[in-house]
This record gives C-alpha cells, structure tokens and sequence, in this order.
C-alpha cells in the first residue's frame, strides 16, 4: 500500500509539473511591454482602433503598450510576424479580416496558417467601407460616375489591397457600371484616401472612419456606403442598397479584431479579452469609436471564432467567381 501510495503521490506531481503554466500566467503577466502589431501603415482605421485601444489598456495593465505598423504583402507581413511571435500574451495582432479570410484565396503560400496559428482575443469594430470620388473628377454621385464611363473616360480606383472587401466590391461594382475602371491596390486605406486628395485615382474605397473629415472639408465626394442602413456619422450618404445595388456584398462590413500566437494561454486569452471589451464598451471610447464612423461589434474569444468560420467560406468563394488569381 506505501508503494502504490508513493507511486499515486509521483505520477500527481508529474503531472502538476507538466500541466500548462496558463493556470498561473494572470498572476504575472503583463510582465513586460505589450506590442500591438497593426499590419497596415499609420493613418488607416486600424491603426486608429489599435492605438485607441492601446492608450487605455496601458493605464489598465499598468505596462506600455506599443503600436507597431508593418505593412505589405495584403497585410501578411505583420499577420506572419505574430504567427511566429512567442505566445505569452505579450504580442497582439489588431487587424481587419482581410489577412486572415481573403489572402486564403489570394496567395498560392502563406508564412502562416489564419486557422490555426491563431486564437481571438475579441472583435472589436465593424468598419463600413465608403466609395468615394475624387472632387477633380466632377461627380458628385453613382450615377454620374456610370455616365462618365459610358462615356468613354479611362477611371480608375483604389482600394486598400488586392482581395480585400474594398477590391471585391469595387471590381463588383465596376462590372455593374461596366466601367473599365483599373484598379490600384493600396498597402492601407490611409494611402487610398491620399490617392483621392492628390486626384491620383478616380475613385477610392476606404473605411468611412478615415474618409470622415475628409469629405466633412470638401476634399473628397461620398458616393455611396456599404452598409444595410446609414450610417449616424455620415446621415446624408446614401447605401448602396438605397441606389438599387443588390448584391449581399455591399451590405459587408470589415471587422477589427485582437489575436494573439495559438498557443497563447488560455487564461491570458480570457483576461485579455474581458480588459479589452471592457476598454470599447467605456462610453466615452464607444462615443469616439461611433463618431469617427465604426459600428460597436464587441465579441467574446468564442463568438469571434464562430464569426470567422461562418464567413470565410463565403469571401473565398465570391475571390474565386470575379476570378482574381491567387499570386
């Protein structure tokens, strides 16, 4: 009986010994800086949610937060970054589903795996995109700018990146218009915004979130929004739905969201999440978030996983019917 009972005493200390150490990763962790990896350029809407979000947790966790921007590659130079990163809760990815959805269906190879090397901390934002003219252009709606190419005006239009909803809905709507716009991917919404104000591109396809002040100075035409109703930060622009444009894809929104490396703790995943859903939910982010043209959609790890699964068949599959070649 001694033996078995010694026996019983090892075999629970091994295993003790080799359960995971997320059981008692919240009592120290942050230990260190945490970087929020933003794989797109400063000045886009995911670098605005990103450092919005990262100013407060700071205060939360009582450790800097730092914004690093790597963009290129469809967002997948940053994306790849934090696959690879140590998963100790300390590297956060804050990006749209573009890297993690289209870029599937885009890329022959990818450096990391969207369904596996990752696990969701939370969404945060859904982002409607806002078709946009260049004011030089002289339309000031959707049906001006279909006269304008049926008449035989070379157009074009930007968007932030090849694959990503902004191209999507714009070579939709090109063929819609038959328009025979060229399309010039951007690295972030920001430079598609830049295009627009240096009349480089015709029209442009970004958040409503960057474009806002903007077309509040006059500097860029709203054309339309991709959204099922208007939005409160833009009341006077109409939907695409509105201007007799049915396809389900203009009622799509691009969503932002937390991950961290797969094998990041679970408890670090949890207490992670509830620091930042409870940073958007805060008034006064929610008011600031809301008025620069987001949409609050403020998930659980759970409802984000099953979000992402529900969609990706759908976007891939809409990449492979407008025949846009994987590179």
């Amino acid at each position: 009986m001694r033996r078995a009972f010694l026996l019983h005493t090892l075999a629970a200390s091994l295993a003790l010994a080799a359960a995971p150490a997320f059981a008692q990763a919240p009592a120290h962790w942050p230990s260190k800086p945490i970087r929020f990896v933003v794989p797109y350029p400063a000045g886009g809407g995911t670098d605005y949610v990103a450092r919005l979000i990262g100013e407060r947790l700071s205060r939360s966790l009582g450790q800097p937060v730092v914004v690093d921007n790597k963009s290129g590659a469809a967002g997948g130079i940053g994306v790849a970054e934090v696959a690879k990163a140590e998963p100790d809760g300390h590297t956060v990815l804050v990006t749209i589903n573009d890297p993690l959805v289209n870029n599937v269906a885009l890329f022959k190879t990818l450096p990391y795996d969207p369904q596996k090397d990752f696990a969701f901390v939370a969404q945060i934002v859904r982002s409607p995109a806002l078709i946009s003219a260049s004011p030089a252009l002289g339309v000031r709606s959707l049906d001006d700018l279909r006269k304008l190419a049926q008449s035989g005006q070379k157009l074009s239009y930007a968007s932030w990146g090849i694959g990503g909803l902004g191209h999507l809905a714009g070579e939709t709507l090109n063929r819609e218009l038959k328009a025979q716009m060229v399309h010039v991917p951007q690295r972030g919404e920001g430079p598609v915004v830049q295009d627009l104000l240096t009349n480089t591109v015709s029209v442009g396809l970004s958040s409503v979130g960057t474009a806002k002040q903007h077309v509040a100075a006059g500097k860029i035409v709203p054309l339309g929004v991709m959204n099922a109703q208007r939005l409160s930060a833009m009341p006077q622009v109409p939907t695409l739905k509105e201007l007799g444009f049915t396809d389900p894809l203009y009622e799509s929104s691009v969503w932002m969201a937390a991950l961290v490396p797969a094998r990041t703790p679970p408890a670090v995943v949890q207490k992670l999440s509830a620091e930042i859903r409870a940073i958007a939910n805060a008034p006064d982010i929610r008011n600031l978030l809301v008025d620069r043209g987001f949409e609050m959609h403020v998930t659980t790890p759970e409802q984000a996983t099953a979000n992402y699964k529900a969609e990706f068949d759908i976007i891939t599959r809409r990449i492979r019917e407008l025949g846009i070649e994987p590179q």
